[in-house]
């Protein structure tokens, strides 16, 4: 199902789920989250895919089982298809939390070691957070360990 959601984006990249697929979980996202996806797509992943060029998300939506199953936060934007985390291949993800942050408007950013993990919510209610993952624990900011 190769349906658009944004000018680069699609239904299936949404969706997309490898613990879903290996564990025989469903990961349809619900029509009451479409919304969610298409202004992630629009206000964060479109501006991204300009600057950069192409890449599709690490993960975007996750069911409640599929979320449980990766170790998701149990209240986690992931559920209501408002988080993605990314990485692109030859940019870091201190360059990438660093353009995020800088340039566009969000909800929660957060560096973690090998990607980045970014939310938006609807109607302006971003609170702009900026987080980094060090070990189990998120300290303030844009934080790079040497």
């Amino acid at each position: 199902m190769n349906i658009l959601i944004s000018k680069n984006f699609t239904i299936e990249e949404v969706q997309h789920s490898s613990y879903a697929f290996e564990n025989g979980l469903d990961n349809v996202l619900p029509s009451i989250y479409y919304m969610n996806a298409i202004n992630l797509a629009n206000y964060i992943l479109e501006p991204l895919r300009l600057k950069y060029g192409a890449f599709s998300p690490l993960s975007w939506y996750r069911g409640e089982s599929v979320n449980k199953g990766v170790g998701g936060s149990p209240n986690s934007d992931h559920m209501t298809a408002s988080a993605v985390d990314i990485r692109i291949k030859g940019v870091t993800p201190l360059e990438l939390a660093e353009y995020i942050r800088d340039d566009l408007s969000f909800d929660q950013l957060i560096l973690e070691p090998t990607w980045v993990h970014v939310s938006h919510k609807q109607f302006n209610n971003n609170r702009m957070q900026v987080l980094t993952k060090i070990g189990n624990e998120y300290k303030k900011g844009l934080i790079t360990c040497s």
